[in-house]
């Protein structure tokens, strides 16, 4: 999966690479290598602010349910729960919680008590499994996931019958081909497209995108609210971490460390500031929250 296909813009706006790896290759790839190997924005180990950074995001998350499902979060459903960072914030919270995911190692290793609500394997079967079992969940939520996985189309149709009524989906996904990127690109300002990465991302939407695909699969989109625009450092010679690879690591801290900051303040407030910033579709990712239509 090393030789990288051509980028296709699909009948739903987003762009996607063909040929694409089978379905066998993937597993692979995420059942033995990408947590072990630190793939992606995983490591194998991580500084104290940046597990409470990881936190704070789940928080936020949890707090912008709450705010759509005021009486009450119910039963959650993490699909591609990696390290467990959501399904610990939901649990605290006395939410009952689910994951599921290619790999144990990751959760094994971050949140080992939450390994009996772990099942582990393909993600299409195991969705399928819970629809046999006739499971339904308040909250479903892919994030960054949606970007991975062959067929993200048939992926939400899916997760569909999985919702209970009024249930939630939520799809967090990185924001490229951006107006921001746009803007980078045609000013020189970068060099070349540098959120391409296959076979990590096969698939690549931003706000525009996913809306219409949304739309066009009977959701109805109900916020979407942005994480730190990270990008925006881009603007500024002395922070250009793509020009320059050697800040990306200080970079990711200041985004660490300011958010973690705001969120001292209030989390309340951070998540407004990041509402506001989502609308505009301006965030490195974006969170999507929507329902059955």
């Amino acid at each position: 999966m090393d030789k990288q296909p051509d980028l296709v813009k699909t009948e739903y706006g987003f762009w996607q690479y063909h040929p694409l790896p089978t379905q066998e290759e993937l597993s692979v790839y995420y059942g033995q290598r990408y947590f072990q190997e630190a793939k992606g924005s995983y490591a194998v180990d991580y500084l104290p602010e940046e597990i409470e950074y990881f936190r704070l995001k789940a928080r936020l998350i949890l707090r912008q349910i709450k705010r759509l499902k005021p009486h009450g979060v119910g039963q959650l459903l993490d699909i591609g729960c990696g390290e467990g960072w959501l399904m610990e914030a939901f649990a605290q919270a006395g939410c009952k919680v689910r994951g599921i995911d290619y790999s144990r190692y990751a959760i094994d290793k971050w949140h080992p008590h939450l390994i009996d609500y772990l099942r582990q394997g393909d993600i299409y079967s195991l969705l399928k499994q819970d629809l046999q079992e006739g499971n339904t969940y308040d909250v479903v939520v892919l994030a960054n996931v949606i970007e991975h996985v062959i067929d993200p189309v048939g992926l939400l149709d899916s997760i569909k019958p999985l919702l209970a009524p009024g249930g939630i989906l939520l799809i967090v996904a990185p924001n490229d081909f951006s107006s921001l990127h746009d803007k980078l690109l045609k000013e020189g300002v970068i060099p070349e497209p540098f959120w391409l990465g296959f076979p990590d991302h096969l698939s690549y939407f931003n706000k525009d995108s996913m809306c219409q695909l949304l739309s066009k699969r009977g959701f109805t989109l109900l916020s979407v609210v942005a994480d730190n625009p990270v990008d925006l450092n881009l603007l500024n010679q002395n922070s250009n971490y793509i020009v320059d690879r050697s800040k990306g690591k200080a970079i990711h801290l200041f985004r660490v460390r300011a958010d973690n900051f705001l969120g001292s303040l209030s989390e309340d407030k951070l998540l407004d500031i990041y509402t506001a910033y989502g609308e505009m579709g301006v965030g490195r990712d974006l969170n999507y929250y929507c329902r059955i239509t």
